[in-house]
């Protein structure tokens, strides 16, 4: 009977410490989450203001170049290779710039925000708990990210 006591105080004292580590545990998960979130947020936004400077200068080449065939055209002198090849970079510039118009990152970086908003509220809730965390809400929390 004293044995199976004193085995049952190890026991006691030996759960919360497992319990309070299983915490520390997600807390470190969450904040490591939390900054690669961050850090390709940071890239996303980059690469967004990249694309939108690259798109801005294909459209004005492409108007630039436009309005010079439109102005050649009605230039006898002119041979009619170079206004092809003029409309053909103008075309090649406008395809340019549609492709880099449809490639939205706005929602890219909104998904990334509410991903990260749901990490930061997540590690709250598990700082809130003050090692209290259970071992099904840390299978839970891993299953989420």
């Amino acid at each position: 009977m004293i044995i199976y006591m004193a085995l049952f105080n190890i026991l006691e004292q030996v759960a919360p410490q497992a319990e309070h580590n299983i915490s520390e545990k997600v807390k470190e998960y969450l904040a490591r989450k939390l900054n690669d979130c961050k850090h390709d947020l940071v890239k996303l936004k980059r690469k967004k203001k990249r694309i939108k400077i690259l798109y801005v200068t294909t459209v004005v080449a492409s108007i630039i170049i436009s309005t010079a065939v439109a102005s050649l055209t009605s230039m006898v002198f002119i041979p009619a290779v170079v206004i092809t090849m003029l409309s053909a970079a103008s075309a090649i510039l406008t395809g340019i710039s549609a492709r880099f118009n449809f490639q939205n990152k706005k929602i890219q970086i909104n998904n990334l925000i509410k991903k990260l908003n749901k990490i930061q509220s997540m590690l709250d809730y598990v700082i809130s708990c003050n090692g209290d965390l259970t071992q099904k809400e840390y299978q839970e929390i891993l299953k989420d990210f």
